[in-house]
C-alpha cells in the first residue's frame, strides 16, 4: 500500500511538470504571416512560416509559376515575385502539416506620359552690368528662368529659342534663359518661343518675353517730369519748351557721350545724346519729334507743336543749366532739313 503511494505521488509530479510544456506547445501552432496577400505586376513580397525557428525544414512551393514564383527560399521564410494577372496559391509544408496563402496579382498600372513644361509664359527684365550702378529697378524681378519637363521619362535633347526676336535671349543646355540685351525704348516688349526637343521628337513650347529695366526707368523719369511741370493748361510748343529746360537744367555736357538716356541716368551727354533725349520726351507727352540724324545738325530736333514745325536746339557745350533755342521753321526750310537727314516727314501727317 505504502508502495503505491509513492508511485501516485510521483505520477503527480510528473504530470504537474509536463503539462506547463503540454500548454506552451500548444499556444505555438505554426501559421503564415498572411493568408492571403494583393500584388502589383513587378513587385515582391515575404511570406514568412512564422512560430517556428528561422532554420525549420519548409517546403514551399507555387500552384502557378507564371503568375507567382519563389524568388528565394531560406529556412521558414520565401520571397515572392508577382509575374503577371492572376491568383496562385502558396503552400508551405512543415512536419506533414499544410499551410497555404492566397496572392492575387494585378497588372501594373501603366506609366503615364504626359510631358509639361514647368510654365509656358515667362517675363524676364534686363538688366546690364552698367546699369546697377546708374539708376534704381526692381530687384524682385526675374533676370533668368530654368525651363524643366515633367511627366515623362524622355530627355531633352535640344532646348532652344525661336522666332523674330529670338536674338535677345540665350539658352543653357539644360534648359536656363536668359536676356542678352534689353529691348529698344521705342519697342519696350520683346517675345521669342522657348522650344524643348524630347529624344523621341515631341516638341514643347513656351512664350519668353523681355522687358528692359532702363526702359522702365526712363518712363518713371517722364512721368515725374510731366507731373512735376506739364499741366493740363500749357500748349503743346509749352510743353516742348519745358522740356528742352529740363535737359540743359538737369545734364552736363560730355563730349562722345551720345548716349542719349545718359542725360536721364548719369546726367550728362552730348549734343547727339541731347536731341534724342528730347524727342523721345516729346513723344511721351504725345508730341510728333524726330531728332536730326545729320552729324552736322548739331543738337537739333524737329517737332510739330500745335500744327507748326519748331526747330528745337539742345545741347549747349556748357555744364547745367545750359541753353536751349526754338524757333519756328519755314515749309522750306522743314524741307531742306527732310533732305539733309533722310527724315520722313509722313510721320508728322
Amino acid at each position: 500500500m505504502r508502495k503505491q503511494s509513492i508511485i501516485f505521488i510521483i505520477c503527480v509530479l510528473l504530470v504537474t511538470l509536463v503539462s506547463p510544456a503540454i500548454t506552451v506547445e500548444a499556444k505555438a501552432k505554426p501559421k503564415l504571416s498572411v493568408k492571403a496577400k494583393t500584388m502589383t505586376a513587378g513587385e515582391s513580397y515575404k511570406l514568412k512560416l512564422k512560430k517556428v525557428s528561422s532554420g525549420a525544414k519548409v517546403k514551399w512551393k507555387t500552384s502557378k509559376k507564371s503568375v507567382v514564383t519563389i524568388a528565394k527560399k531560406k529556412g521558414n521564410t520565401v520571397t515572392l515575385k508577382a509575374k503577371k494577372k492572376g491568383t496562385a496559391v502558396i503552400t508551405a509544408k512543415y512536419k506533414k502539416k499544410t499551410y497555404k496563402c492566397k496572392i492575387t496579382v494585378k497588372d501594373k498600372k501603366p506609366t503615364v506620359d504626359n510631358p509639361v513644361l514647368n510654365s509656358t509664359d515667362v517675363t524676364l527684365y534686363h538688366l546690364s552690368a552698367p546699369d546697377e550702378k546708374e539708376f534704381p529697378y526692381d530687384k524682385n524681378h526675374l533676370r533668368e528662368y530654368r525651363f524643366k519637363v515633367s511627366g515623362t521619362k524622355k530627355e531633352v535633347s535640344k532646348w532652344e529659342v525661336i522666332g523674330e526676336n529670338a536674338d535677345y535671349f540665350t539658352i543653357t543646355t539644360y534648359g536656363l534663359v536668359k536676356t542678352q540685351w534689353g529691348p529698344a525704348y521705342v519697342a519696350p516688349c520683346v517675345t521669342a518661343t522657348v522650344v524643348a526637343t524630347l529624344e523621341d521628337g515631341r516638341t514643347l513650347k513656351a512664350t519668353v518675353r523681355a522687358y528692359s529695366e532702363l526702359n522702365i526707368y526712363i518712363d518713371s523719369v517722364f512721368d515725374s517730369f510731366e507731373k512735376q511741370y506739364i499741366t493740363a493748361n500749357m500748349t503743346q510748343k509749352e510743353k516742348v519748351e519745358k522740356a528742352a529746360w529740363y535737359i540743359g537744367a538737369t545734364s552736363d555736357y560730355q563730349a562722345q557721350d551720345s548716349e542719349w538716356y545718359h542725360i536721364f541716368t548719369i546726367h550728362r551727354g552730348d549734343c547727339s545724346a541731347s536731341r534724342y533725349a528730347l524727342m523721345y520726351m516729346c513723344r511721351h507727352m504725345g508730341i510728333k519729334a524726330v531728332a536730326c540724324r545729320n552729324i552736322d545738325y548739331h543738337g537739333q530736333t524737329l517737332v510739330k507743336a500745335d500744327g507748326i514745325f519748331y526747330m528745337v536746339v539742345t545741347g549747349y557745350n556748357e555744364p547745367k543749366p545750359r541753353q536751349y533755342t526754338i524757333y519756328e521753321m519755314s515749309a522750306q526750310g522743314v524741307k531742306e532739313l527732310a533732305d539733309d537727314n533722310n527724315m520722313d516727314l509722313t510721320y508728322f501727317d
